[in-house]
């Protein structure tokens, strides 16, 4: 996912918990007979939360007092950072359950955003997998012959023979007409909803939607190691991109999750889209799709 240039972190938060202070001043003999202390590494860990919420959450600075305690035990580590981590998907998406049980791993939350992004991984699964119609269109793009490959093999044909549309049609040159469409400003060829997420769903699967949330998948961005650092910039940006991310996601998934009922219903589905990339194809380039109707 990609970041903005660093930005300075917060400081421990100064008489709440700063655990470098507190340990320098701690000596084997001032410590109570029977006092059981937190590992070191707990203690820091406790610190770095600090630093967090003050980051992260600088209006409800009462937080940081339920966070502070005896955490003798990894399990009482683990539910901190997951209640934190919790607290933080309020902004925007985060992995916010630590499956993990060791140490070096929930550091790593601690330490980079454990974002969890909305992309979509089509070269890691089986098209079919998907709902309609984002099969239909990845074919249309990738079973075709077209300007930049003349040889490939039209598989698109034999998948979807009821659905054809001229080879010239490539559906992420519609977007904008589709946007026009959709808004009403072709008063004959409206687009209603659900399918007035259909160029949404185009430019998420070409990743051009500019948005991280919909343009990176989750295996990307395992893949590219590139997780936001826990700065305040990358917070203050995330929170803004999935603003308007939210929106543009569940107008897709409105999509997704229509006419999927039967074979029958599908079909349907797939005739509207056809129906519609076709009107913009017809509304982008009228003297090609004439030409190319007659």
């Amino acid at each position: 996912m990609p970041t903005h240039p660093p930005y300075p972190t917060a400081g421990p938060a100064t008489g709440l918990l700063d655990c470098r202070a507190t340990l320098q001043e701690v000596t084997p003999a001032a410590i109570p007979a029977g006092v059981d202390l937190p590992p070191l590494t707990h203690l820091l860990l406790a610190d770095r939360l600090a630093e967090l919420y003050e980051m992260v959450f600088p209006d409800r600075i009462t937080w940081l007092d339920e966070e502070i305690g005896d955490w003798t035990a990894e399990d009482e580590v683990v539910a901190a950072v997951e209640q934190f981590l919790g607290r933080v998907s309020a902004l925007f998406p985060v992995h916010d359950e630590c499956w993990e049980s060791e140490l070096e791993l929930i550091e790593w939350r601690l330490d980079e955003i454990p974002v969890a992004p909305f992309g979509f991984d089509f070269w890691h699964e089986e098209w079919e997998e998907f709902s309609e119609p984002i099969p239909y269109l990845l074919h249309l793009f990738f079973s075709r012959p077209h300007e930049d490959n003349h040889y490939r093999l039209n598989s698109f044909a034999d998948l979807y023979p009821d659905h054809q549309v001229p080879l010239a049609l490539a559906p992420h040159r519609l977007v904008d007409t589709l946007r026009q469409m959709g808004a009403g400003e072709n008063p004959g060829v409206p687009i209603a909803a659900p399918l007035d997420a259909l160029p949404d769903l185009i430019e998420m699967l070409a990743q051009q939607t500019g948005n991280p949330w919909l343009d990176v998948s989750e295996m990307a961005l395992a893949e590219g190691g590139g997780f936001p650092q826990w700065q305040r910039e990358e917070v203050e940006w995330l929170t803004e991109a999935w603003q308007e991310a939210e929106p543009v996601l569940v107008r897709v998934n409105d999509l997704l999750d229509w006419q999927n009922g039967s074979p029958e219903a599908i079909a349907d589905k797939l005739t509207a889209v056809r129906a519609i990339l076709l009107a913009a194809y017809r509304l982008w380039a009228p003297e090609e799709a004439a030409a190319r109707s007659g």
